[in-house]
């Protein structure tokens, strides 16, 4: 049977947050319907098809049962941390940093975004080539010579040209050529992260402490920089901060030291704002009594 329901974050990553790990369930909030709700972590984070493939001689869920390997050994790697409190062992980190770099390369925010680059595109280049008659015409042309069916033939330009105006151009981008950019760019991404040093946050045990969210790679500047450009995961000066589980998140900077230290509820209220503000849409907990404050 070919999976259908992908998750873009691993069960067993948001196992971690769950207050019964053998049934495991999370406290959710909705930020776009404003609302609440507890369901297992199976029904969590997942789309239909997101990581489905479309090849010849391919199974369509190659990638997902590719990707279930690694998650076998993320698993044992995050309950090795999460049972030492530490991120010492190199072999663990290195496997949860392969994790990080895939949550931020794979999501639908990035989809998201992928897509608007390429509509904004094609509006643009739309808007030139029916600027004129003349130019429509001679672009029709060319395409012919190329060898492209004339699927335009029975259109006029003054139709065309009102279809550019009123903004209809919808681009779909199929899940391959998604796949391709978010894995091209998963080995400069990790690199970027393995570069970095890494302190560790720690929440006290049993108590709700750190919150994640569907998107929980949240990259920022350390200190506000004046200006409209944001910061970049090479950019010196910069802070990537990541949930592990309930009890651990922890911290990624150039500048700084690999190292730990026990979180005070402040500094736990904090990290948690800054996770929801970078939230696409759900806030993951373990319960309702998790705290934060909106980042200033």
């Amino acid at each position: 049977m070919t999976a259908r329901k992908h998750h873009f974050l691993s069960r067993c990553y948001l196992k971690g947050f769950a207050q019964f790990p053998k049934k495991p369930r999370l406290y959710v909030t909705d930020l776009k319907e404003r609302t609440t709700f507890s369901p297992p972590t199976e029904n969590i984070a997942a789309i239909r098809d997101f990581h489905m493939i479309e090849a010849e001689g391919v199974r369509p869920d190659f990638l997902e049962t590719e990707l279930s390997k690694f998650e076998s050994q993320l698993s044992e790697a995050l309950t090795r941390i999460i049972a030492a409190r530490s991120i010492n062992n190199e072999d663990d980190r290195i496997t949860l940093l392969n994790f990080v770099a895939l949550v931020a390369v794979k999501n639908p925010r990035w989809r998201q975004s992928m897509t608007r680059a390429y509509t904004q595109t094609a509006k643009i280049w739309m808007d030139m080539i029916t600027a004129t008659p003349q130019r429509w015409a001679a672009s029709l042309k060319r395409a012919r010579a190329q060898g492209y069916p004339d699927e335009l033939a029975d259109i006029s330009y003054e139709e065309v040209r009102k279809f550019v105006d009123e903004e209809q151009i919808e681009i779909a981008i199929s899940n391959n050529r998604h796949l391709r950019t978010e894995l091209s760019a998963f080995e400069t991404v990790l690199r970027l992260l393995y570069e970095r040093r890494w302190l560790l946050l720690k929440a006290p045990l049993k108590a709700t402490g750190f919150i994640t969210s569907d998107h929980p790679m949240c990259l920022m500047w350390q200190r506000p920089k004046p200006g409209l450009y944001g910061p970049g995961l090479g950019l010196k000066d910069t802070q990537v901060i990541f949930p592990i589980s309930n009890e651990l998140a922890m911290v990624g900077t150039f500048e700084g030291q690999n190292g730990e230290m026990d979180a005070p509820a402040t500094l736990i209220a904090a990290t948690n704002g800054i996770i929801a503000a970078f939230a696409e849409r759900q806030v993951y907990a373990r319960d309702r009594e998790f705290q934060y404050i909106v980042p200033g």
